[in-house]
């Protein structure tokens, strides 16, 4: 019974597929894991924006809910109390549709995401006292730039023989951290920033243009 032996040349080149394997995987599998962190900073981005457009709606229809006062007329001087209460309820609603973000502060205890993400609301009604800090109390950091000037309550538009128009803002502010994070094959860290309004309508003129 005869054995072929195993030629030189075939070790070699095993050898050498081996090496080959080993240099190209570890490369492979960071690329990959740089095409997932795009995919997540995509990702992330359209969760933001989704909570901030419906954080501004939750806002605008506590408003119209409970009005401060008749919607026909100008908002009556501001209560601290209650700009508190739909600024937090506008931050839960925050809170709730970026849980499930990896920095996440969620609380599913009280709801609140105290620190992460950043939130800032303001109902532009010109009475708002609550627009120019943080909605849980958190400090806002300088990679927050979109925060750093606080919304003004200010109302804008002409008023014709219609009261100006209000709407609800709500600003967010999110720092991502990406899954590969080594020298030169990272964009590193970084905060993503989304802004977006929602206008209260006049439903005591339904039919007429939006209004205060």
């Amino acid at each position: 019974m005869h054995f072929r032996a195993r030629t030189p040349s075939r070790r070699s080149s095993t050898g050498q597929s081996l090496v080959e394997f080993a240099l190209v995987t570890p490369i492979v599998i960071m690329l990959v894991v740089i095409v997932a962190d795009f995919g997540r900073v995509f990702a992330v981005s359209l969760s933001l924006e989704a909570a901030a457009r419906d954080a501004a709606e939750i806002g605008s229809n506590e408003y119209l809910a409970h009005a401060p006062g008749p919607l026909d007329q100008p908002a009556p001087p501001g209560n601290t109390a209650y700009y508190q209460s739909l600024h937090q309820k506008v931050a839960r609603a925050v809170c709730a549709e970026t849980s499930d973000l990896a920095n996440s502060a969620f609380d599913p205890g009280t709801g609140a995401c105290a620190g992460m993400p950043l939130i800032q609301a303001c109902v532009h009604d010109s009475q708002d006292t609550e627009c120019a800090g943080e909605a849980q109390g958190a400090v806002i950091p300088a990679e927050c730039p979109g925060m750093a000037a606080p919304p003004l309550n200010a109302q804008e538009g002409t008023s014709g023989s219609m009261p100006l128009p209000r709407w609800v803002e709500v600003r967010i502010c999110y720092h991502f951290t990406p899954i590969l994070q080594l020298p030169l094959l990272s964009f590193g860290s970084f905060w993503i920033e989304k802004t977006r309004t929602f206008t209260i309508p006049c439903y005591f003129a339904l039919g007429e243009a939006e209004c205060g």
